[in-house]
């Protein structure tokens, strides 16, 4: 029995990516294709080979959890698939359309626990499962999997998984998984999982994890969404987002872009590789060198910066983080508007109460060679301190060299409120 490029690019995605479980299920539905494809191979045979029988029982025992020993008359290849208006069945071949199921299709299909057909055209409804040797068009639904070997038009709704062959148009929705290996022209829903190994014109929305080869309209998941292909839309995810081409909107704590064409991600941290990204060496009122890197796109990035200074015979260091954008004045100068917010620890390796300086700062930059710019600007800042370390030690923070405000709230938190500057270099 040969594999094909095709399906072993498949496999050695689906291992990759994605929990073992659904490897499974999938290799068990590609196992059946082969299965056919060997069949219609040797039409001549009055009878399936004792190897035959044996994939299609580990086969049908995996998916369904059931299996029945039975020995199918082999069909001609060029043979027609029947149409029949109604079919009821325990399990295949325990049904109406006997030894005939796989090749019949049905307008109405009822598996009291799990059925192979030929096709569908209509509705079927398993307590089980239900496998289509051919196409569908209408609604599957099913206690625990949808199986379509040709291709689907309409509605899969499944406990646990739903899985499409060949180019599937409507709405699969699973409570674990959604996997279709080829284009998909409508919407996943997962508890899980959604695949689509090639383009899905629509959206994939999952509890966990989401991937396809391109969409337009988007992914929604709550832990990390991967699109290897263009993605048109939105892409919104608890953790992580990575897209090939972006020609939209990326909102994930971490987001990858391999190309950005017209889009914006936001996160915390957020890598664009033909983006935005720039070191800077820098100075304040507050800490005398500083060093940030700022990355993502000029619209929005993130900024990681570190700073120090030495002031009142104590030596003040912190680490900040940030946001900004870049709104151009003109070919070579720009605006910046930036908020950033760092620990600051007194002379000391930690300091462990709150002691932030936080500030909002406004600089503009002018370009003095092709990958230098120096900038400055006016800043304001607004430092928040606790009174008193966790044993409960009377802390006084020294971090503001003056203020404009200052103010004591509870007894517990104070605040200082002073204008400032930021200049620097930019690479």
């Amino acid at each position: 029995m040969k594999t094909n490029k095709k399906q072993i690019k498949e496999t050695e995605f689906t291992l990759g990516f994605f929990p073992r479980s659904l490897f499974l299920f999938a290799q068990f539905a590609m196992m059946a294709k082969r299965a056919e494809e060997y069949h219609k191979k040797n039409t001549k045979s009055s009878r399936w080979q004792t190897g035959n029988m044996k994939s299609l029982g580990m086969l049908l025992a995996l998916i369904y959890l059931t299996t029945l020993g039975f020995n199918v008359q082999g069909q001609e290849e060029n043979q027609e698939t029947k149409i029949r208006p109604f079919q009821i069945t325990l399990v295949t071949p325990l049904g109406t359309n006997g030894l005939e199921a796989w090749n019949t299709a049905n307008n109405v299909s009822i598996n009291l626990y799990a059925g192979y057909n030929g096709g569908l055209d209509g509705v079927e409804v398993s307590g089980f499962g239900s496998m289509l040797k051919n196409d569908m068009i209408g609604t599957q639904i099913a206690g625990f999997g949808n199986l379509i070997m040709g291709k689907g038009n309409g509605v899969q709704i499944a406990g646990f998984l739903n899985y499409a062959n060949n180019t599937y148009k409507g709405l699969q929705a699973a409570g674990f998984a959604n996997v279709a290996l080829d284009s998909l022209n409508g919407l996943q829903f997962a508890g899980f999982a959604n695949i689509s190994v090639e383009k899905i014109n629509k959206m994939q929305i999952s509890a966990f994890t989401n991937y396809s080869k391109g969409s337009d309209i988007g992914q929604i998941t709550g832990f990390s969404n991967v699109n290897v292909g263009r993605l048109k839309g939105i892409q919104l995810a608890g953790f992580s987002n990575y897209t090939k081409k972006l020609n939209g909107i990326q909102i994930a704590p971490f987001n990858y872009v391999d190309t950005l064409e017209n889009g914006i991600p936001i996160g915390v941290f957020s890598i664009v590789r033909n983006g935005y990204r720039a070191f800077e060496i820098s100075a304040n009122e507050t800490l005398y060198g500083v060093f940030s890197f700022k990355t993502g796109v000029k619209r929005f990035y993130n900024i990681i910066s570190v700073g120090s200074s030495i002031h009142n015979n104590k030596i003040y260091w912190g680490w900040g983080y940030g946001i900004g954008t870049i709104i151009p004045v003109k070919e070579e100068w720009n605006v910046a508007i930036e908020l950033l917010s760092y620990h600051i620890n007194e002379d000391e390796w930690f300091t462990e109460v709150l002691n932030l300086n936080n500030k909002l700062q406004i600089t503009a930059s002018k370009k003095v060679s092709e990958n230098i710019e120096v900038f400055g600007g006016a800043s304001w800042n607004v430092n928040v301190s606790e009174l008193e370390d966790n044993d409960g030690h009377t802390f006084k923070s020294s971090i503001s060299p003056y203020y404009t405000f200052n103010k004591t709230y509870d007894a517990e938190t104070n605040v200082k409120m002073y204008p400032g500057f930021t200049a620097g270099i930019r690479f």
